[in-house]
């Protein structure tokens, strides 16, 4: 399985929890502020997917569309996205879909 497509499973996962937990008319007001924060966490997730997925398709463009260019630059800035990615997986180490080389950093 692909990162980019195990993280949209797990955010959309998290998200379906908090909002179930934000319909239960039982959750605190502590409860329901941290249920709040785990949804803005999950956007603020996929956004960042978002960027660094158009980063690294850039890159990779770049590298395709000229070849006689110096792509010096380009593997250490794929590596850097990788590890972003790799970064945003590790709270779900656990999980049966995760690859355990995600973990290196």
């Amino acid at each position: 399985m692909d990162i980019v497509d195990f993280l949209s499973e797990r955010i959309s996962e998290d998200e379906a929890v908090a909002r179930t937990l934000l319909g239960d008319r039982t959750v605190s007001k502590s409860g329901a502020w941290y249920e709040q924060r785990l949804l803005l966490e999950c956007e603020a997730k996929r956004r960042l997917i978002r960027i660094v997925e158009t980063a690294r398709q850039a890159a990779l463009a770049s590298l395709v569309s000229d070849p006689g260019q110096d792509p010096g630059w380009i593997p250490q800035s794929l590596e850097w996205l990788e590890q972003s990615l790799n970064a945003l997986a590790l709270p779900y180490y656990d999980h049966p879909d995760f690859d355990q080389d995600w973990l290196r950093a």
